[in-house]
């Protein structure tokens, strides 16, 4: 009786163990919900099926992104209980083949020492690997470091994947089909903003459009998904998961024409666009959506010089840059008060003919409504300055004064709006200038000049002194 009672334990131990170790392949994701983060991770959440027998099961999901972060994975079903999660993926590389066949024999193509242009197999036994020293070789019974042509594998080690797997250890009520809804973090997906900002003819008015570009390097794609995008610095932890690998990225530019505008609205400190419909990301690629639109813009174009002011004497003349930039409120009464992620504005100006060329493009940080969006287009071609120090003299141990001139010309043949910022260290005092000045802070003295056309004529000049004690 012991023997059969034993034998019937042997035979239901046997089949537990058979039916554990077959596990159930999660079917092709539906209803796919992706979430895509500044920072260059994203929030899946995804639905697959499985056919689960009663009891203890494993779950193996495929097509997992390599940059999933796994300690993120969440899973639920209907009577499924998830008692472990383990994430496998080794991939197929040079190093990681080598690093395996360590100890064991394979074929090299060496140069044959006979024939400089030939080449010849020898079987070796790999003694060890160095990814900054290479293999060494034990060739008969000498061991060989140095070039090789190729190395020739007899297999292909158990333990490398061609792609990563997920593996889910359940506990189910009963055996049946079920829906596994699954969510989890990954890298390797980001966007930004990118504007295009039309200017009229008279430099006043703009028309904005804005753009989401979605840029994936993740390796996975995702068919008929629904996309949210968050905008802001969701502060992450250092350590928390792993990215294992950046892909090479093949651009695909994908725009939709009069396609609908995302759906915006705050979200904790931050915002959130909600993109109409579903969408398809490639493995690799670039897609873009339209965020928003807005006309009738006022912006204020403006040249602005800034010079940074030592503590020496300085001698000869100081050529300033003159920089082009552009200003505008993101307010409602300017016709926006939208909140403007970071990303790149491209500014176009009509030519004479009408033509809207690029006259410039400047990053920016996220911008709320009632901020202020500033843009530098690039240097003045036009209008020059030139600065000359006209006096110096030491006040004490640590305090000097200093006059200095300005020489400002204006080669075009209408008048320029320029902004002359200097900056000093210490405490200091103007105490004398021939121009209305500002100290907009407690570092700088501002001029604000409207300059004439100066061709023919003599240059607009600054004159004006400053005590400086440090």
């Amino acid at each position: 009786m012991n023997r059969l009672k034993s034998q019937a334990l042997f035979l239901l131990t046997l089949l537990f163990a058979l039916c554990f170790s077959l596990p159930a392949l999660a079917g092709a994701v539906s209803g796919a919900s992706v979430t895509v983060y500044n920072s260059g991770r994203a929030l899946v959440k995804e639905t697959r099926s499985a056919t689960l027998p009663q009891g203890m099961a494993s779950v193996v999901f495929k097509n997992i992104p390599a940059t999933i972060d796994p300690t993120s994975v969440r899973a639920s079903a209907k009577g499924m209980q998830v008692l472990g999660v383990q994430y496998k993926y080794l991939p197929i590389s040079p190093n990681n083949l080598l690093e395996r066949y360590v100890g064991k024999e394979l074929t090299v193509i060496l140069p044959d020492p006979t024939d400089a242009n030939a080449r010849t197999l020898r079987k070796a036994t790999l003694l060890s690997m160095s990814k900054q020293q290479g293999p060494v070789f034990l060739v008969g019974k000498e061991v060989y470091v140095g070039a090789y042509e190729a190395l020739l594998l007899p297999d292909l080690p158990a333990d490398l994947q061609r792609e990563p797997t997920l593996t889910l250890t359940t506990k189910n009520q009963t055996a049946s089909k079920r829906d596994v809804r699954l969510s989890y973090l990954m890298g390797g997906l980001t966007w930004r903003a990118d504007y295009t900002l039309s200017v009229n003819r008279a430099g006043d008015e703009a028309v904005l459009d804005a753009w989401a570009t979605l840029d994936n390097s993740s390796g996975r794609g995702f068919s008929n998904a629904s996309l949210k995008l968050v905008a802001g610095q969701v502060q992450r932890a250092s350590g928390g998961g792993r990215m294992l690998r950046k892909a090479n990225v093949s651009m695909e530019y994908a725009m939709a024409d009069a396609a609908p505008q995302p759906r915006e609205e705050a979200f904790s400190q931050f915002h959130v666009y909600s993109v109409p419909g579903y969408v398809n990301l490639a493995e690799h690629g670039t897609r873009q959506t339209s965020l928003f639109a807005a006309s009738g813009i006022k912006v204020k174009q403006q040249l602005v010089s800034r010079y940074h002011a030592g503590a020496g004497q300085q001698g000869g003349p100081v050529k300033q840059n003159v920089q082009a930039s552009l200003t505008f409120a993101n307010t409602e009464k300017n016709r926006l008060g939208k909140p403007m992620p970071g990303g790149l504005v491209r500014v176009f100006m009509p030519a004479s003919d009408g033509d809207m060329l690029l006259a410039g493009e400047s990053s920016i940080g996220h911008v709320g409504p009632g901020g202020e969006v500033k843009l530098t287009l690039g240097q003045a071609f036009d209008v020059t300055v030139e600065r000359s120090q006209t006096s110096f003299r030491k006040l004490g141990k640590n305090s000097f004064e200093m006059s200095w001139s300005l020489s400002v010309v204006n080669g075009k043949k209408t008048p320029q709006e320029l902004r002359l910022t200097d900056f000093y260290s210490g405490q200091w005092n103007i105490v004398k200038a021939d121009r209305k000045y500002s100290k907009p802070d407690a570092r700088s003295v501002q001029f604000d000049l409207t300059v004439p056309p100066t061709a023919g004529k003599k240059p607009m000049v600054v004159n004006y002194t400053v005590q400086v004690t440090y």
